[in-house]
């Protein structure tokens, strides 16, 4: 459906604009002197291919010609000039048919129905004066909305609309620009009416100068960036963040320094098997980034492929390149950049930036790529040794879950936080029932196996913002965030039923067990931290033990 739109918006625009022009040479005809006219056509195109590109709009003083131009020839010559130059510049120079004649049409329907409403409005053509000031703002203003109206919808339609700060900020500028090109305009007009052609010509070429220092200053900024970003690579390498933390500021980096539409993270496993960790795309195209492979083995598609080879891949037209047309999600795209993460001469996982136009990554953007990468694999080597370091310490080696220390911390720290937000927290105490029993009958190598197995059944059923620990000996506590202590006892129960469904399969046997259990929650049943895992472990003797093992109570008071 979104490639049937793209192609109803394309045809009608291209439609609309060509009637619009024809229909504007036939009725108005040009009334051009053809020498000063190709004149400024050159000027605006060498202006043109000064410009910058910012996003995915195209900053240039051209604009300045095209107002001389209407205030000189008139509605239909500055349209034809405009169109022309833009044509040129896209169709020629960026070897961009398609894209040519959508901004001809824009440029033709912009050009021509602001030329007409400053007519309509009374505006004089060939008139420089103060008074005529009002009508050539409107001029301006109409053709810019417009514009810019079109290219916004002509980008949502083909799902082109990522970071969107970034592309208001570049409309931000282009209308800046007007600020300096308006009155500059009105000076040539005037000097082209009033002191002929050559020292019009001399006129109009400081602008390739202003437009040439303007380039230089873009990339002096670009360049800062870049080495910003560097930078806060270097930061990142000598902090304690977690995984999570250094992908978001991987991706960050990337997006201030280079154009993309998406970007993937994979990292690696000790089989080789790189896993999806973090990828982000703009809200039209949520499909497209959506649907990336989860794991890519070695060799297998682009990513395997960049993993195995440990090279970069850069390729700047995926309509042309056929290597890797297997990747559906690729056929969203026009370029893409996948660059190996490395670490002590090994691949730990890559990271694929893309783009929906093609010929976007030069040389400049592929190495700013590999410089960041080349940082962010050092920072996350020691984010994963940190996360190693830092789970060993707060997890139990046999049964996987937290510690007695880290429970201690994270009631602290739940009980705080339901304090601020008036929420409650609850706590569940379990025991496994006749544990001594089965470490006499089966040994303590099998009791070991009946912990491990109970564990992983209270963790599959709880939520992900619950806390399992090991409390000590047979016995685990479950923090839950936000709930009473009548929402926990479901939850208790539905683990007590689960430990009770089937049994453990171990070297000596199929062995049941069941486990009872006790809760109690904050500040309903309990003002403290102590008196919550004391009215809990109460609950769980006095109510369950006490009555025949194998059940679930909650706390009285």
């Amino acid at each position: 459906m979104g490639k049937y739109r793209e192609l109803v918006f394309n045809i009608t625009l291209i439609t609309i604009g060509s009637i619009l022009f024809v229909w504007a040479l036939y009725c108005c005809g040009i009334g051009i002197d053809w020498r000063v006219f190709l004149i400024l056509l050159a000027f605006a195109i060498i202006l043109d291919n000064l410009g910058i590109m910012y996003t995915d709009i195209k900053l240039s003083l051209s604009p300045t010609i095209g107002i001389t131009t209407f205030l000189i020839f008139g509605t239909v010559g500055a349209a034809t000039l405009m169109v022309s130059s833009v044509m040129f510049d896209t169709i020629v120079v960026r070897k961009k048919i398609k894209n040519g004649l959508l901004n001809g049409g824009m440029f033709s329907i912009a050009y021509l129905v602001a030329g007409w409403f400053y007519e309509f409005i009374g505006g004089k053509i060939g008139i420089v004066s103060f008074s005529q000031i009002k009508y050539i703002l409107s001029y301006v203003i109409i053709s810019f909305l417009l514009n810019n109206f079109i290219l916004y919808y002509a980008l949502k339609v083909q799902g082109k609309i990522l970071f969107k700060e970034y592309w208001n900020e570049s409309v931000l500028l282009e209308l800046g620009t007007y600020i300096v090109m308006i009155p500059v305009s009105l000076l040539l007009a005037y000097i082209y009416f009033k002191h002929g052609l050559l020292f019009f010509v001399l006129s109009l070429t400081p602008l390739i100068f202003i437009a040439y220092a303007f380039r230089m200053i873009r990339d002096l900024i670009k360049a800062n960036k870049r080495l910003n970003a560097i930078y806060e690579m270097v930061k990142m390498i000598n902090s304690k963040l977690e995984l999570e933390q250094i992908l978001d500021t991987i991706i960050e980096v990337i997006s201030q320094v280079v154009s993309i539409s998406a970007a993937a993270i994979y990292l690696t496993d000790s089989n080789g098997v790189a896993t999806l960790v973090k990828s982000i795309g703009n809200r039209e195209g949520e499909e497209s980034f959506k649907s990336f492979k989860k794991n890519y083995f070695k060799d297998e598609g682009i990513i395997g492929k960049c993993i195995s080879s440990n090279k970069t891949i850069v390729i700047k037209d995926l309509k042309q390149d056929k290597r890797f047309l297997k990747e559906q999600f690729l056929h969203n795209y026009g370029s893409v950049v996948v660059a190996p993460l490395r670490f002590s001469g090994s691949v730990i996982g890559c990271l694929m930036v893309l783009h929906v136009e093609t010929n976007v990554f030069d040389e400049d953007s592929v190495k700013i790529i590999e410089i960041i990468v080349d940082q962010a694999s050092v920072a996350i080597t020691n984010a994963k040794r940190y996360y190693e370091v830092t789970k060993k310490s707060i997890t139990d080696p046999l049964t996987k879950t937290y510690n007695r220390r880290y429970f201690n911390d994270a009631l602290m720290e739940n009980i705080m936080r339901a304090d601020e937000t008036s929420e409650p927290v609850s706590l569940i105490m379990f025991d496994l029932d006749n544990f001594k029993l089965i470490n006499d009958t089966y040994g303590h190598l099998v009791g070991d196996e009946v912990l491990k197995e109970v564990a992983k059944r209270i963790k599959n059923n709880v939520r992900s913002d619950d806390i399992v620990a090991r409390f000590g000996g047979e016995e685990f506590a479950v923090i839950l965030p936000k709930l009473t202590a009548e929402q926990a006892y479901m939850i208790a129960e539905r683990i007590r039923n689960e430990v009770l469904s089937r049994p453990i399969r171990t070297d000596k046997g199929d062995i049941y067990v069941t486990i009872t259990g006790g809760v109690a929650d904050y500040p309903e049943k309990a003002d403290s931290a102590e008196k919550l895992i004391s009215h809990a472990d109460r609950a769980l003797y006095a109510g369950g033990k006490s009555k025949g093992r194998n059940k679930i109570a909650i706390y009285e008071v």
